[in-house]
């Protein structure tokens, strides 16, 4: 690859990062709400005697969730004020003051202003890190992630430590080169499990919600494949530690470990071709040590009792 095509594919992969960094989900429809120009909510909610961030809180947990329970947005907002009864207390005045709706025989609040469609288009494609159409920058140290802008940590969720993990191997497995099989993804359906009918003792509601996530996850992992085959042939995916040292991929629309249709979608961009025979081999001489190896530790546990 010439230096013009590498510095091309590395501006674009910043600019993913950038929509990426962009389209995180609270900050996102929080400046949805605070930049609006159809209504000024911030001189609406001092107005109204309500406090603009835990306003805007409340709305954009509202655009997330649409129903919600009293004990779920007072356990969300109670930071605001630390008190839970204040905190139902501000609540009420937000129902007051329009900023959502309370129907009493449901008891559940109701969302009143939501987010336009092409913002939440935006937030399906870009909320998750995307494959990255460059190999990832070396990890050197356990807050690298690969990308080129921000920082992270090479385990995953709340378990980031500074002691010693393998990099290397993050590092090998992060420069794997991938394609999309275009024609599985396109032809053959993707399915999730127990979507043809409620499981037992599920609502109707929340199978139909589950029926919308797999839709939404569907359209969008196909718009993201299109993205990164329209810039390049390939990709490279990232790789972290969980807290017991196992290495998982990072990737939601793009996975070699999620269902059996992200397996199949993904294949190596460069492709061996593999000799059956000497394939047959190896696995019959890994059979035949494996066998030794349990004759061994049976010979030694026998030994051991005879012993005792």
């Amino acid at each position: 690859m010439d230096d013009t095509m590498q510095k091309t594919l590395v501006d674009h992969q910043v600019e993913l990062e950038k929509l990426y960094s962009k389209n995180q989900v609270v900050p996102r429809i929080r400046a949805e709400f605070q930049n609006c120009k159809e209504v000024n909510f911030i001189d609406y909610m001092i107005k109204h005697d309500i406090p603009a961030n835990f306003g805007l809180d409340l709305l954009v947990q509202m655009a997330l969730h649409k129903r919600a329970t009293l004990e779920t947005l007072i356990g969300i907002l109670y930071h605001h004020f630390n008190d839970a009864q204040v905190c139902a207390d501000m609540l009420l005045k937000a129902c007051m003051a329009d900023l959502c709706d309370w129907d009493a025989s449901l008891k559940l609040f109701i969302v009143k202003f939501e987010i336009t469609q092409d913002v939440q288009d935006d937030l399906d494609r870009f909320q998750y890190p995307l494959p990255m159409v460059v190999q990832p920058q070396t990890l050197t140290k356990n807050r690298d992630t690969g990308y080129f802008l921000g920082s992270g940590s090479v385990i995953l969720r709340n378990n980031h430590h500074e002691d010693d993990v393998c990099l290397d191997h993050l590092n090998r497995a992060n420069a794997v080169r991938y394609t999309i099989n275009a024609d599985t993804a396109l032809m053959v359906h993707n399915k999730w499990r127990n979507l043809d009918k409620p499981k037992s003792g599920e609502m109707r509601e929340d199978f139909e919600k589950r029926k919308r996530a797999f839709n939404k996850y569907d359209r969008t992992a196909k718009e993201v494949m299109a993205l990164l085959m329209r810039h390049s042939d390939y990709f490279f995916l990232t790789h972290k530690y969980d807290k017991r040292g196992r290495v998982y991929c990072q990737g939601y629309h793009v996975n070699v470990q999620g269902t059996p249709w992200n397996k199949a979608v993904v294949e190596f961009a460069d492709k061996e071709l593999v000799d059956a025979c000497k394939a047959g081999e190896a696995r019959e001489e890994a059979s035949q040590t494996s066998e030794l190896q349990g004759s061994d530790e049976i010979r030694g546990h026998s030994e051991r009792s005879q012993a005792a």
